[in-house]
């Protein structure tokens, strides 16, 4: 089964029914399908084939549901890029994967314009909204064309999606994901994250739908799930668009859900039809998560994955989120939960042999859902993808349930005076004092010990701490060497356009004009 009969089978079946929202506009599943193909019709007439990159460049719009689904049903790649960057990395992204055409919020296009000259393969530029000179006009391109079907047949192991890495250690480099693989990923979705996904339900995403959300467009689209569309997180407008179109599944991330959860009006606000509140792509500090499950119940489902292995490795079910049980039972509030179904992992050492549970090692994947390899990298591609296996470069540990616990990034790891310290369990301790909102730990580079251990922190509204009593907390509850010597506080930590708080974004300052080793 292919991308484009599954868009034009389930436009069939659910017809009339809602299947976008955006504020006060709503389009039908019927509306959809017919723009989509209207989308083909001119990409084809455009000269676009099978095999072709084309990317799209926007924040959240209703229309990049339509234009995925256009790509697909003459077997384009899609491209779907952090709208973000600076437009140097944009450039080099589009010249990199070889787009030749670009769909652009004219916002973004403006940003961009000024260096159309060193795009090398861009000949075609839409922009969504707005009249900008040398570009086609959205509405006019969907309006021009035919909404007869589309369905170009094509190759299953091809590439179907290219999507870029944070580049945080250089480069982004370009996943590449076949249609078969993508197809994989829904399936995962449906059969592990949210098996009971149905027609009655509304989806909301709470970020960026060039990245994971964006692997929940086919998973609603096949169920007649209503999929409402917000153009950025903002706590009041997300209640209002729960209490509106009364949504029942939520996609977010840790920091999104914390903002949720510390709003004033969290508590008056009729949140009853919520069911079911996805959270992922960054580690969950255990606090918060008690906090949220007091505030919204029994609602939460985490999520494990990275783009070489997207969005699906292991999930914490919602029965797994124990507060008050034995105390093995709560301590895996701490996980990522354990494999999906289709989905192999282990906790392996360098080797790749696995190691017993409670061991630290490396997590691994392997599954029909994982990338083919990195974009015209083979080098980078051999070095992560290794006899059939993901190797993410996380280091973690597995009980003997099988419930895999999640310890920090290999290149995040801190070396102070020889130990190792990783910085996510001396965030967790943080995130249990009553004072603190937000926390990142990091390394700094120090004469004695090599590096030393570094806190960035806010404070809650109106709460109150100084750095010696956290530093305190900290070393009445860890290793002495793993405690923060310096805490820094801040009004906010910076975050990615997916909500993770970059700490590397924190650390580099201090490594200006000096070499820090990757592990």
């Amino acid at each position: 089964m292919d991308h484009a009969t599954l868009v034009a089978r389930h436009a069939q079946r659910y017809g009339g029914k809602t299947a976008v929202v955006f504020g006060a506009r709503r389009w039908s599943f019927a509306d959809v399908n017919r723009r989509a193909n209207a989308i083909a019709h001119g990409l084809l007439e455009l000269g676009i084939k099978t095999g072709d990159r084309v990317a799209t460049l926007s924040r959240n719009r209703p229309q990049h549901i339509e234009i995925l689904f256009g790509k697909s049903k003459i077997a384009a790649v899609d491209v779907a890029l952090n709208s973000r960057l600076s437009p140097e990395e944009i450039v080099w992204q589009l010249n990199d994967c070889g787009a030749t055409a670009l769909f652009a919020g004219a916002e973004q296009w403006r940003r961009i314009a000024p260096h159309r000259g060193d795009l090398e393969t861009v000949r075609d530029v839409i922009v969504l909204d707005g009249a900008v000179s040398e570009t086609i006009a959205y509405e006019e391109f969907v309006g021009g064309h035919r909404t007869t079907d589309v369905r170009l047949p094509g190759d299953a192991r091809a590439p179907g999606r290219i999507f870029y890495t944070g580049g945080t250690t250089g480069r982004a480099k370009g996943v590449v994901v076949t249609w078969q693989s993508d197809l994989a990923v829904t399936r995962n979705l449906l059969l592990d994250l949210v098996p009971d996904l149905g027609a009655r339900d509304v989806f909301l995403g709470l970020q960026p739908l060039y990245h994971a959300v964006g692997t929940f467009i086919l998973p609603c689209w096949i169920r007649g799930t209503t999929h409402v569309v917000v153009e950025d997180f903002d706590a009041a407008r997300a209640f209002d668009a729960v209490e509106r179109e009364r949504v029942t599944v939520i996609k977010t991330v840790p920091t999104v859900l914390a903002r949720l959860t510390a709003a004033p009006d969290v508590k008056t606000r009729d949140l009853r039809s919520v069911r079911t509140i996805i959270y992922g792509a960054s580690p969950m500090p255990v606090e918060q998560l008690k906090t949220a499950l007091a505030v919204f119940g029994p609602v939460f489902v985490q999520n494990y994955g990275q783009s070489e292995a997207p969005m699906t490795i292991c999930l914490l079910r919602k029965e797994d989120h124990v507060v008050d049980g034995p105390p093995h039972q709560v301590a895996r509030l701490a996980s990522i939960g354990r494999p999906y179904t289709m989905v192999r992992v282990k906790v392996a050492a360098d080797d790749g042999r696995e190691v017993p549970a409670g061991e630290l090692g490396e997590i691994l994947v392997q599954g029909d859902h994982v990338m083919e390899g990195y974009w015209k990298n083979p080098d980078a591609t051999g070095e992560t993808l290794r006899d059939g296996w993901i190797h993410t470069r996380d280091i973690g540990r597995a009980d003997e349930d099988g419930f895999v616990f999640l310890v920090d990034r290999k290149s995040e790891m801190i070396i102070t005076g020889g130990l190792n310290v990783y910085p996510q369990e001396v965030e967790q301790v943080l995130y249990q004092h009553p004072a603190v909102f937000e926390a990142s730990v990091f390394g700094v580079p120090d004469a004695r010990w090599g590096e030393t251990v570094k806190a960035a922190v806010v404070l809650k509204p109106a709460a109150t701490a100084d750095a010696d009593e956290l530093m305190d907390f900290c070393r009445a509850r860890l290793a002495s060497y793993k405690k923060p010597t310096t805490v820094d506080f801040h009004a906010e930590l910076p975050k990615s356009d997916t909500g993770k708080i970059l700490r590397r974004a924190l650390q580099e300052p201090y490594w200006k004009g000096r070499d820090r080793r990757i592990h």
